[in-house]
């Protein structure tokens, strides 16, 4: 991992992310980049002044962060800059459904992670667990026939943390999607062996009635003290009905468990 882009829009959210990726770059030894976006031109050598000084005043490392700024609107300035900077990992907190970013990062969260071709860590304001530190990656299958993504950047996160992985599949009967979830979970098993990376199986009852996945998983995650939830950001075509209400539920969770997006 050589290099980590953070998103600040100066909320105390912001500061959650600083905090959490300096200790995941001294770390892993990657060079940190800060990001905010100027909604014009005319506006861009206050929002560079704001963010250095944000930095400044938060971080006794801000010598070794580089600060960059986009133009324009939110969901085309931030992919526009991070393939400029081509970051190995994008970290970034949400305020669930209140306050640029709600604020800019609130119920937008989700749309914002979609649009962003890079993986990207999703934190909560009341963030618990220390990235530095993840030992445990809850990995959910699901029917994507793009699963392949994924596993590759979970295993990326994986290696470079020395974590263990969850294969987590809630039973779901009468589903006709047996087929590709057998194919994805197999694609998983192989690949984490051929990298080394220790993981275990888990098939959960379905325990909890409702639209989607999300409140079992996290749960589940609360109660086993996982470190990172990783999730597709797209929506698979079988949970178009629930999906997206499904990964917002992941994003904005109150329990302040980190998820890690998945992104091509």
């Amino acid at each position: 991992m050589k290099k980590i882009a953070i998103l600040v829009d100066f909320t105390d959210g912001s500061k959650v992310t600083l905090s959490q990726a300096i200790l995941l770059a001294n770390k892993t030894h990657a060079r940190l980049y800060a990001i905010n976006v100027a909604t014009s031109n005319d506006k861009f050598a206050q929002a560079e002044l704001d963010l250095k000084t944000f930095i400044k005043e938060n971080t006794d490392s801000w010598e070794s962060i580089q600060t960059e700024i986009g133009v324009g609107n939110l969901f085309d300035a931030v992919p526009a800059i991070l393939k400029k900077i081509d970051p190995d990992l994008v970290i970034l907190c949400t305020h669930g459904v209140k306050g640029m970013f709600q604020h800019l990062f609130g119920a937008h969260i989700l749309k914002l992670v979609q649009v962003i071709p890079f993986p990207c860590i999703v934190l909560q304001e009341n963030n618990k667990k220390d990235l530095s530190a993840i030992d445990t990656i809850l990995f959910p299958l699901g029917p994507h026939p793009d699963f392949e993504t994924k596993i590759k950047q979970t295993t990326k996160i994986a290696v470079e943390l020395a974590a263990n992985i969850v294969l987590y599949e809630i039973d779901r009967p009468g589903l006709d999607i047996e087929n590709q979830l057998n194919k994805n979970l197999q694609s998983s098993k192989d690949y984490f062996s051929e990298h080394h990376i220790n993981f275990s199986r888990v098939l959960d009852d379905l325990k909890v009635i409702s639209a989607g996945y999300s409140r079992q998983t996290l749960d589940y995650a609360m109660e086993n003290n996982i470190s990172l939830i990783s999730i597709m950001s797209t929506v698979s075509k079988n949970d178009v009905l629930f999906g997206v209400s499904d990964k917002e539920n992941f994003l904005i969770n109150t329990m302040g468990i980190p998820v890690l997006c998945c992104n091509q």
